[in-house]
């Protein structure tokens, strides 16, 4: 019987989240994606392109979905904030990027979140199943630091125009 022994990458990366958790500040960044390697280089562009944010990880559809929806071990909504930023791999055991996209837009509650699909394949017609599913922006994998980069500051603006907190928005978002 084979252990669930986490891989090097996936120890690298748990271990770059927990020593950067206690300087992280801002919106909440959920990345959303089921490759050890990916996540590592996703981290490392977010790294070396100065992104100060919280981010937190969830491997598979399954996940996001309970995340997003704050349900299971995902209900302490102190402990796993609501995301501004939904950075999501379209191509993943189900429910897929596409799905939870399509899923997301039937939720009022999260017109205000971006998510960003993700994919290595950046031909038309995946870019535009995932504007079409809800997707608020596309990048292809693998991110370099300058894409990230670039995103940040879109969403520095946005967020700059919109001139919300993360707390006011999970006010809206929950009626209180």
């Amino acid at each position: 019987m084979k252990e669930n022994v986490p891989s090097f990458l996936e120890r690298r990366n748990a271990d770059w989240l927990a020593g950067r958790s206690s300087v992280a500040s801002g919106h909440l960044v959920l990345i959303v994606d089921d490759s050890d390697s990916d996540i590592f280089f996703l981290l490392r562009a977010f790294a070396s392109s100065g992104v100060k944010n919280p981010i937190q990880v969830v491997r598979n559809g399954a996940e996001a979905m309970d995340y997003l929806r704050g349900e299971g071990k995902f209900a302490d909504r102190e402990k796993f904030a609501l995301p501004c930023i939904v950075i999501l791999d379209l191509h993943m055991p189900h429910p897929n990027g596409i799905e939870i996209l399509k899923w997301k837009k039937t939720r009022p509650e999260f017109r205000k979140v971006l998510f960003v699909a993700l994919s290595n394949f950046d031909n038309t017609r995946s870019v535009s199943e995932a504007y079409e599913a809800g997707a608020s922006t596309f990048l292809s994998k693998p991110l370099q630091a300058e894409d990230v980069r670039n995103l940040v500051h879109s969403f520095d603006e946005y967020w700059l125009r919109k001139s919300q907190s993360a707390d006011t928005l999970l006010a809206e978002v929950s009626g209180k």
